[in-house]
């Protein structure tokens, strides 16, 4: 028995090529996506129910449309303005990278609008606009130093220290701001006048004019917008317990005076005490001398014998300078002291 043949009338053949272009669109609908680079560069896929928080400051947007089709891409930021220059009316085997620009924190979005292939002029979209969102949270983290030595004991020269800063990846600036007894508007700014410092190899360079409690913070900035500020960082910065300068201004004896002057000045406060060594003998107190206004002391001793001396000045430290021991030798000789 020979099969029947099934005659295809021209509506049949139309309806079969309309599904034949439905199975192929299907096929290739789906196919769209967005990723934006993330914090530690690699790119991040944008799912539109849950959007990726990132601190790059100025991620990349990397568009992937369906195949087949024309599109167009918005990227708007958080003030509702435009945060990348707009890609209008492309070819799907052209897919789009762009540069989003910083406005700010919040919420981005990635608005691709997709159109029909043969629609070249880009006038019927195939429906709404799918939307990729994201949020920028920029912030500075800066780390801790606890109590810091402005210097080496026994060296004149202030060191500088080295704060550990957790940057916004995509940052083009960065600013630091210290001040000694620092506080912070509402903002996170520091009240008044303030001295910025410097930056190298991810920590912030803080030069010290002095002892005492120091506020920092920080913030990133990129494409003209500052994030907020970080939240402040307290240093108490102290200095060693030593001595600048040593003198004996009588030149005839026994009883000799000796001034002292402590580095940092008026910092210091309270009482030094005093001892003194023989040629031949242990050390012996001569009680204590108080540090004036300008951290200077004196004091009194006797020497009788010819030889060398060794003056003992002994301080048990406040909130600013240190407690330490200087010790310091002179010769006594024909009624002459020397250093």
């Amino acid at each position: 028995m020979r099969p029947s043949r099934r005659h295809v009338t021209p509506a049949l053949f139309a309806a079969a090529l309309a599904t034949g272009a439905s199975a192929i669109a299907a096929a290739g609908a789906g196919a769209a996506g967005v990723t934006v680079t993330g914090d530690d560069g690699a790119p991040v896929a944008i799912s539109p129910g849950s959007p990726p928080a990132l601190r790059n400051l100025r991620p990349q947007a990397v568009v992937t449309p369906d195949p087949g089709t024309r599109y167009s891409v918005a990227v708007t930021g958080p003030d509702g303005r435009a945060a990348a220059p707009a890609v209008t009316c492309a070819d799907a085997a052209q897919p789009a990278t762009v540069q989003v620009s910083y406005r700010g924190n919040g919420a981005y979005g990635v608005a691709l609008t997709s159109y029909a292939g043969t629609d070249t002029a880009c006038a019927a979209p195939l429906g709404p606009a799918t939307s990729y969102p994201f949020t920028i949270a920029g912030r500075v983290v800066l780390g801790s130093a606890g109590r810091f030595l402005l210097r080496t004991p026994g060296s004149p020269t202030r060191r500088a220290l080295s704060l550990p800063v957790n940057a916004d990846p995509g940052s083009q600036s960065r600013e630091i701001r210290f001040k000694l007894n620092g506080s912070v508007r509402r903002g996170g700014a520091l009240k008044g006048r303030s001295t910025a410092a410097g930056y190298a190899n991810g920590a912030a360079v803080l030069r010290f004019p002095g002892p005492g409690t120091y506020t920092v913070v920080a913030r990133d900035a990129a494409d003209g917008v500052q994030t907020p500020w970080s939240a402040p960082v307290r240093i108490r910065v102290v200095a060693p317990f030593d001595l600048s300068s040593i003198r004996y201004p009588d030149r005839s004896g026994p009883r000799f005076r000796v001034f002292a002057q402590i580095r940092e000045g008026g910092d210091a406060t309270g009482v030094v005490s005093v001892a003194i060594a023989g040629p031949r003998g242990p050390f012996r107190g001569l009680g204590r001398a108080r540090i004036n206004g300008d951290g200077a002391f004196g004091a009194l001793f006797t020497a009788r014998t010819a030889g060398v001396y060794k003056l003992r000045f002994t301080y048990r430290g406040n909130r600013l300078v240190t407690p330490g021991v200087v010790t310091a030798r002179f010769t006594v000789g024909t009624a002459i002291v020397s250093g």
